[in-house]
This record gives C-alpha cells, sequence and structure tokens, in this order.
C-alpha cells in the first residue's frame, strides 16, 4: 500500500500541468473599433507567444524565450501567418486587413504578441470576424471579441465550432448574461486547480471520523447535508470576493492568488489524511473561498466587459460557476457513494486520492513562487 501510495503521489507531481496560472489556456484576444461606415476599422489581435510559437519559428536560438528581436526578425513570417488566419467582414463583403504595428503586452501574467490591423471595407453593414484564428479544434481554446461601433460595445466568444462572431443587431442584458454563465462554465472547467480543490472537498463527505478513522456515512441524508453546506460555504465566500474584485473595491494582484489557490490544495488534502481534524473542513471551504474568488475576478478581468452592465456579469459568471461545481458534483458523488462502504474506499481510495491531489496542489505552489 505504501508503495502504491508513492506511486500515485508522483504520478500526480508529474502529470500536474504547469504555469502560472490555472486559467490560461490558449485564449486569444480580438479587438474591433468601427467608426462611420467610410473610415477604416480598427482591428487589434492579441496572441500568446507560446501559441504563436507552434506555428511561425521565432526562437532562433532554441533558448526556449522568444526575445523582441527574434520577434522583429520574424515579423514577414508572424505577418503572413496572421493574415491567413483571420478574416473580417462587413455588409457581408470581405474586408482587405493590413498589419501596421507589432507590440508586446502582458495579458493571464504571459506574454502576448499584441497585432494591430487597419480593414477597409468596401461595403457598410454588420461586422463578421471569422477565419482559423489558429485554433486547432481543440474545445479549450477561444478567442474572446470586443467590438464597438461608436458608443455602442459588443462582446462575444469565438470557439473552434462556433463559426466566428458576427456583430448581433443590439446590445442585450440577457445575451450578456448568457455569454457570462458560459464564462463562468468554462473557468471552472478549464481551472484544474479549481476542480482539485472540489474534488478535495467532496472525497470525504461520504465518510465520518470514528476513534481517528475514517467510517462510511450512515445514509444520504447526512452525506447531503454535508455536501450541501460544505459547497454553499465555499460558494457564499469566492462570491463576495468575486464581487469585491469586479467592482474595483478590492484589488491584489493574480500572483500571490495563484500562489494561495495552489496552498489551498496542499491544505485541504492534508486535513483529508487526518480524521480528528474533519471538523476544519468547513472553515477551510469557507476561508479558502475568499481565495477562489479572487482567482475567478482576476480570470475575468482578462474578459473585456466594456458596455456590459454589471448586475448580468456577476450573475451570469456566478451561476455559470455554480452550474460547473455541481456538475462535478453530480458526476463523483454517486461513485463515491456507493463506494463508501468499502475498505478500499475509506483506507485507500480517499487518502491516496486526496494525498496525489496534494502533491499536485505542492508542485503548483513550488512553480508559481
Amino acid at each position: 500500500m505504501k508503495r502504491l501510495a508513492l506511486s500515485l503521489i508522483l504520478l500526480a507531481a508529474l502529470c500536474a500541468p504547469t504555469g502560472a496560472s490555472a486559467h490560461a489556456v490558449s485564449t486569444s484576444f480580438v479587438t474591433v473599433r468601427a467608426g462611420d461606415d467610410a473610415a477604416p476599422v480598427a482591428v487589434r489581435w492579441d496572441i500568446a507567444l507560446q501559441d504563436l510559437v507552434w506555428t511561425v519559428f521565432i526562437d532562433t536560438d532554441v533558448d526556449g524565450v522568444a526575445t523582441w528581436g527574434e520577434i522583429q526578425a520574424a515579423e514577414p513570417a508572424i505577418s503572413s501567418a496572421v493574415l491567413g488566419q483571420i478574416s473580417l467582414e462587413r455588409g457581408g463583403a470581405a474586408c482587405e486587413l493590413r498589419i501596421h504595428d507589432l507590440a508586446l503586452a502582458k495579458r493571464l501574467e504571459q506574454n502576448f504578441l499584441s497585432i494591430a490591423l487597419d480593414a477597409n471595407c468596401a461595403r457598410p453593414g454588420t461586422l463578421h470576424v471569422g477565419g482559423p484564428l489558429f485554433m486547432s479544434g481543440d474545445a479549450s481554446q477561444r478567442v474572446l471579441v470586443s467590438a464597438s461601433r461608436g458608443d455602442v460595445a459588443f462582446q462575444g466568444v469565438i470557439t473552434p465550432d462556433s463559426g466566428g462572431w458576427t456583430e448581433p443587431a443590439e446590445t442585450s442584458a440577457w445575451r450578456s448574461f448568457v455569454r457570462f454563465v458560459g464564462e463562468g462554465i468554462w473557468h471552472v472547467w478549464v481551472g484544474y486547480d479549481h476542480i482539485a480543490f472540489v474534488l478535495l472537498l467532496l472525497l470525504p463527505a461520504v465518510l465520518r471520523p470514528v476513534d481517528g478513522r475514517w467510517r462510511e456515512a450512515t445514509g444520504l441524508r447526512p452525506v447531503t447535508r454535508d455536501i450541501v453546506t460544505i459547497i454553499t460555504a465555499f460558494t457564499i465566500s469566492h462570491s463576495i470576493t468575486l464581487a469585491l474584485a469586479v467592482t474595483g473595491t478590492v484589488k491584489l494582484p493574480g500572483k500571490p492568488i495563484e500562489i494561495a489557490i495552489a496552498a489551498s490544495i496542499a491544505a485541504a488534502a492534508l486535513l483529508n489524511l487526518f480524521p480528528r481534524y474533519a471538523r476544519w473542513r468547513l472553515a477551510l471551504a469557507f476561508g479558502f473561498g475568499f481565495v477562489h474568488g479572487f482567482g475567478f475576478a482576476n480570470a475575468l478581468a482578462e474578459i473585456d466587459a466594456a458596455g456590459v452592465k454589471l448586475l448580468p456579469l456577476l450573475a451570469g459568471f456566478n451561476i455559470g460557476v455554480e452550474i460547473a461545481q455541481l456538475s462535478i458534483v453530480a458526476a463523483v458523488l454517486p461513485l463515491i457513494y456507493a463506494a463508501r462502504g468499502t475498505r478500499w474506499y475509506a483506507a485507500g481510495a480517499m487518502p491516496l486520492g486526496s494525498a496525489a491531489l496534494g502533491a499536485a496542489g505542492v508542485v503548483w505552489l513550488v512553480q508559481r513562487l
């Protein structure tokens, strides 16, 4: 059993995703600014350098870092690749795109290449952004679109199967709400550290501490009550800090938050290994929920929400987060409830799974320091 435990912990450490943030997954940003129908349309496309180097050979000295000098040297290749990946239409007719500037930008605590383009459009009418957009078909890839026509702002998301983004006829609070429900779901599903924390809250929910050991919980009602209490406490606290951060009441830098989130995973895993301290699970969920809320807020800050009213943004995002969390509970709870009475769960799967997730948390903690 000890060898198995060590193997699982080492496997989790080796397989733990790397990077400063658990939410930076192949996202690029397109900004479109349109004035009157006779004027050129201004377009800016921010692409993560780590994504761009898979298509364009930039890192000529192969040291793992794309310098500004290397970017300038590769400008013709970058321009050719970019112009082959993005298209803009207005009034159903293709616009002629021309790159006029490259610059480095910082988003999601990563290096991005900001590409400024001018679009000459022959016809007036509705805007449409399309093209491959460097998306290979992976469902985790997406492009966030922020567009404006005069004083009216629009937002949208392009995914590999969406076929691009088309300017809507008018702004809509309902459309904004639906969009941010999707954003909330997406940020949980790609946030592996958030998923790990929720799993660590769930794993001991079907057990009870008896004489310093984990024993099966009797009946579905106490298990449900435990899960509802824990998840509700976690939800309340992360909703509070999300609202405070989005409204600008409290602002914290991203790196300390990402470090604290990794620490929360290690702490939750450690708590699961000591049944006598099970009563601290509620306090842990509530306390670290504040930290995870700031993590959501930092991710949300990278979404251009200009022109979006606060209520549909916050309500939609929070509901999306809860939908994603409940989907995790719905998938995991039947399995662990059915297994709770077996010796291999209380003495094996629960502590070993917790230890493996905790090891991953320690790896993320070290990477983010």
